[in-house]
């Protein structure tokens, strides 16, 4: 999709992060905007500051819910009668030792980073194809190629997007749709994704509440603005989109990190233990 003015742009977590930086690559292309996201203040003060500049509503969307998806479409085809590129950005992240991780964490990550991205797909794919114009981008990491310790279900579901997008181009372009699709894999970003916690549903049981201790909620947020701007993975996200390019990667080493991973699994070897965050490790008890 060469030419982006004009068109409309869906994204799904796009009040902060890395979705909030996309509304903005896109909008200075020219395109109107749809923002979701589950946070309504975040969602007002984002589209409030987007429209300063862009033609952009705001949605109130769960991803997880299939209704939600559907109505965020319908939205968006009203205000603007047609949808061209969707981003299925929505993600969130819990960290703890996977035998000590409750299902509700592993419901409520494979809810928004999975069930999110197959809802987006289901409901606009078909819109896309009718048209035969489009292009539709799901975010995924470069964790999905990797099994880190105390991100289980962070990785695992980010692996899925990354197979399911996979799935979904080889369908598009055997069909000649005329959409495009891409998979941004990004590295270590400069976003909030470690206070998703504040979005979880009413009534779970996470296997921890560290998140909520002040000194450490802090070392996290110094850890976590060590990483790229979300602008530049924005940029490179627009640049794919125009080229139609499957792949965005953010991260110089991103061909040394697969190389490796598919280099230990051909040979066999065992895989190196790979870690973030020392500080989640469980703590030995006192006699």
């Amino acid at each position: 999709m060469r030419d982006l003015s004009g068109k409309t742009a869906v994204i799904t977590g796009g009040a902060s992060g890395i979705g909030k930086a996309m509304a903005q690559a896109f909008g200075a292309e020219g395109m109107k905007l749809v923002i979701a996201d589950v946070e309504r203040a975040a969602l007002d003060a984002a589209v409030a500051e987007l429209q300063q500049g862009y033609e952009a509503i705001g949605v109130l969307c769960d991803v997880a819910r299939h209704e939600q998806v559907e109505a965020l479409a319908a939205a968006a085809l009203d205000a603007f009668g047609a949808v061209h590129v969707v981003v299925n950005n929505a993600g969130v992240s819990i960290t703890g030792p996977i035998a000590q991780l409750t299902l509700d964490d592993w419901r409520w990550v494979f809810d928004v980073n999975v069930w999110g991205v197959v809802n987006g797909i289901r409901v606009f794919t078909p819109l896309l194809t009718a048209q035969g114009e489009g292009h539709i981008v799901n975010t995924a990491s470069e964790a999905g190629f990797l099994g880190i310790g105390y991100h289980a279900p962070y990785c695992a579901s980010k692996w899925a997007v990354i197979s399911m997008s996979l799935s979904l181009y080889s369908e598009l372009e055997a069909a000649c749709s005329g959409v495009g699709s891409s998979v941004v894999c990004p590295g270590f970003v400069d976003t909030k994704i470690h206070r998703a916690w504040r979005n979880r549903p009413e009534g779970d049981q996470p296997w921890s509440r560290r998140e909520l201790d002040p000194d450490a909620l802090a070392r996290t947020d110094e850890f976590q603005g060590r990483g790229v701007p979300p602008e530049h993975v924005a940029r490179l996200t627009v640049e794919a989109v125009r080229e139609n390019r499957f792949w965005v990667f953010n991260t110089p080493h991103w061909r040394d990190l697969i190389r490796s991973a598919r280099d230990q699994q051909i040979s066999g070897e065992n895989p190196p233990v790979n870690t973030w965050g020392p500080d989640l490790r469980p703590q030995a008890k006192s006699p």
